[in-house]
């Protein structure tokens, strides 16, 4: 599983971009497509290189819901419009059950093209339509459309709520919180939020403020002298902001071989600091989120307050607002009365799977709907903390350059459709979520899923479901939202900008593929998913969530922007590099890193392609991204850059993600 856990757009561009496979039309069966029939399975047995097809005739705008039983094969699902163009893609579990939604626009017939995913496979599917309706009006019954994949006895589930004024108007909950005893997910079970609980921990510090035990301005140090003196001083606002320049903790770690669910003890974010040499920027010249400072803030809460974290939050502020269905898991071990239970998937299907360790302070909160929906009233009433606190804790931070971030005190604020919105999203090893609320109009909405398998995507189409009759600002004319005219380009542009573009700042790579009539993207040499053209330069993808602009140089693609709700990210594209054996040979050996008391071994394997052994990992091979670059995407995350000495060998490998920069490794003789 990947490590890095991301908030906002990242979340669902890395987790929705895995989900999707590539396939082209090349290899279409001879064989006429069959129309499916409501409710009427289809049982068929196909291997590696076969693709069939598959007709939904449909008028209007409808909701599709179909599902494939892998038996014995894991197959992906490949949507096609009408006009042939592929809209979307669904690969998410190996075996087992596999839905696929699609929201139609216009008449006609769509096709489902299945195809077997790895090579030299072969086995069975079975394939039918469950529901062709037309799309609700009703929210109720809308929520109860774009929830049904979940809604079984066999899968985990998902729940979504609408809070306004305080009140939950809408609930509903879908599939099981736990698989072994087949407990079904309940409306009011708490349920991990990842990173949504970092509001939470600003509130507790701006209530440590308020109270003069400590105060924003204060050094790290002031409250944590073990920490290295770095040159610049690293204030507690910094923390809030993500602008400290420290190490993200779980990127760092997963350099080390870590996978997330050994255990990690909270205070281990003190000892990957008191490691770091140097910070990787000023504090407060750029934002680059990090779990690591999140982390040493609820140790500083517990210092300043001589109680446990869990313990203070506890008192302090979920039993002020009446939150009595929330708390701070101290660790995976500490049972949360009803909780539901994670779970990831792999090749025998869905798994348990354990929070993430470390997690307290970045993480590690469980609550429910109705508990979000007080959180959130608060943001208006300012009963705990007072109006000055809910102030402070929803002003966005501002950079050294003057720049107004889009982020405030461990929340995203920024404007969307001409309301104001407070936003985050959570990741742990296998719960999922989305919280948004909009003050202006005092109403807010919350999806929750124990399942790694649930399509976050479909939450932006609830959002709009929900609050689309108080947007200021109209879609009409908006590429993001994929409402803009669709057009078709020629094969010969759609190739000038093909390649492969990477994000510093993520740390991730986009790999633009084109066919004949439309691009695909794919991250980090993972699944590809379709592109929607708007323009020779704007696509939209994950049906219209984001849309992607080229810039062009002498009329060929130089970079790309990828634009999301909350945030614009810049891609740069990279230069083709396709190493000889000889070349590969510069960079083999033994490299030792202090900072993470690591040894890596640099080899070539019989495939000619470059690999990384750690101790504790099994032999990973390595992808060319640009000269002296490689990456690794499987475990460890990364890219490995090799650097070289004034005469030109390779003396030092140097490690970056996006959230961790530059951890050396040097060589060993």
């Amino acid at each position: 599983m990947k490590l890095i856990i991301v908030f906002t757009a990242l979340i669902s561009l890395s987790a929705y971009a895995n989900q999707i496979n590539d396939q082209t039309n090349s290899n279409l069966n001879s064989k006429p497509p069959q129309v499916l029939q409501q409710l009427s399975s289809v049982e068929r047995s196909i291997k590696y290189g076969e693709s069939h097809s598959y007709l939904i005739e449909t008028k209007g705008s409808h909701f599709i819901f179909g599902e494939v039983e892998q038996d014995s094969i894991d197959v992906k699902i490949q949507v096609f419009a009408p006009n042939g163009l592929e809209i979307n893609a669904f690969n998410e579990t190996k075996v087992g059950y596999e839905p696929f939604i699609i929201d139609t626009q216009i008449s006609g017939q769509y096709k489902i093209l299945l195809s077997a995913s790895e090579k030299d496979s072969s086995g069975m599917y079975s394939i039918r339509l469950i529901r062709n309706e037309v799309i609700a009006s009703d929210l109720n019954k809308r929520l109860e459309q774009l929830l049904s994949p979940y809604d079984k006895q066999t899968t985990p589930g998902a729940v979504f709520g609408v809070f306004e004024k305080g009140n939950v108007t809408h609930i509903q909950s879908v599939g099981m919180a736990n698989l072994a005893h087949t407990i079904p997910f309940e409306v009011d079970m708490p349920t991990n939020i990842g990173s949504v609980s970092k509001q939470f921990t600003a509130m507790a510090i701006l209530l440590l403020e308020k109270q003069g035990k400590l105060s924003l301005t204060d050094d790290l140090r002031k409250h944590l002298p073990e920490l290295p003196e770095f040159s610049d001083k690293i204030t507690i606002k910094h923390v809030l902001t993500h602008t400290t320049g420290l190490r993200e903790i779980f990127n760092l770690l997963g350099m080390r071989g870590w996978t997330g669910e050994e255990f990690i003890e909270k205070n281990q974010a003190l000892e990957v600091v008191k490691k770091q040499v140097e910070l990787q920027v000023k504090p407060g010249e750029k934002m680059n989120y990090n779990n690591t400072g999140f982390t040493l803030l609820s140790i500083i809460v517990e210092r300043v307050t001589e109680q446990t974290f869990s313990k203070w939050m506890k008192e302090n502020i979920f039993e002020p607002l009446d939150m009595n269905n929330t708390y701070v898991r101290r660790d995976p071990g500490h049972i949360i009365p009803r909780a539901t239970q994670g779970y990831g998937v792999d090749e025998n299907g869905f798994r348990e799977v354990g929070d993430l360790y470390s997690a307290v302070g970045a993480g590690a909160i469980y609550t429910t709907v109705e508990d979000m929906a007080k959180w959130s009233q608060n943001y208006i009433t300012g009963k705990l903390g007072g109006k000055n606190v809910i102030t402070k804790l929803t002003t966005r931070g501002v950079l050294n350059n003057g720049e107004e971030q889009t982020y405030a005190l461990g929340l995203s604020v920024n404007d969307y459709r001409g309301l104001l919105r407070y936003m985050h999203s959570g990741a742990d090893m296998a719960h999922y979520t989305n919280y948004v609320f909009f003050p202006e109009i005092d109403k807010g909405l919350f999806l929750n899923t124990n399942n790694t398998a649930f399509n976050m995507s479909i939450w932006n189409r609830f959002v709009d479901e929900v609050v689309g009759k108080d947007f200021v600002e109209s879609t009409e004319g908006n590429a993001e939202e994929g409402e803009t005219k669709i057009i078709d380009l020629p094969a010969n542009h759609l190739a000038k900008l093909t390649g492969k573009y990477k994000s510093e700042l993520l740390g991730v790579v986009a790999d633009i593929k084109a066919t004949e009539e439309q691009l695909k993207i794919a991250f980090d040499d993972g699944d590809a998913q379709p592109l929607t053209t708007y323009s020779e330069k704007e696509f939209g993808f994950n049906d219209g969530q984001y849309k992607l602009t080229f810039l062009m140089n002498n009329d060929e693609a130089s970079a790309l922007t990828i634009k999301t709700s909350s945030d614009d990210y810049e891609f740069k594209k990279l230069e083709p590099f396709d190493p000889t054996h000889e070349q590969l040979n510069e960079y083999t050996g033994r490299y030792f890193s202090n900072e993470l008391e690591v040894l890596y071994t640099i080899a070539i394997n019989e495939k000619n392609k470059l690999t990384v052994k750690l101790y504790t990992s099994p032999t990973l091979e390595l992808v060319p991204l640009e000269q002296d670059t490689f990456s690794e995407t499987s475990m460890i995350n990364t890219d490995l850059i090799f650097i070289r000495n004034e005469i030109g060998k390779v003396t030092k490998l140097e490690l970056s993600n996006g959230r961790t920069q530059g951890v050396v490794f040097e060589r060993m003789p």
